[in-house]
């Protein structure tokens, strides 16, 4: 039995000027499932742009729950260095 699709709505700037969806991602039966384009010429600005997910999902947090914006930041800066620590072991080359 599948489950329903949930989407968000597009944001209005985009509805009303247009835009690139660079990036597509769901929770589906608990793991992440995405599809995504390389959408700058260097690497940084895909740091830049975990750097705002970072910002709007603390804010996010901090409007829906009782942690604030600091706290709700500081752990997901602890969770992503943790993750990019484990993805940068994996992608070593092994002697």
């Amino acid at each position: 039995m599948s489950e329903t699709k949930h989407e968000l709505s597009v944001p209005p700037d985009v509805e009303a000027h247009g835009g690139t969806e660079i990036l597509r991602l769901f929770i589906s039966r608990g793991a992440m499932s995405l599809s995504m384009q390389r959408a700058f010429a260097e690497p940084e600005a895909w740091g830049r742009l975990l750097g705002e997910l970072a910002q709007q999902a603390a804010t996010l947090f901090e409007r829906e729950t009782q942690a604030s914006a600091l706290e709700a930041l500081a752990d997901i800066r602890t969770a992503l260095d943790s993750a990019l620590d484990q993805i940068e072991s994996g992608l070593r080359p092994k002697n």
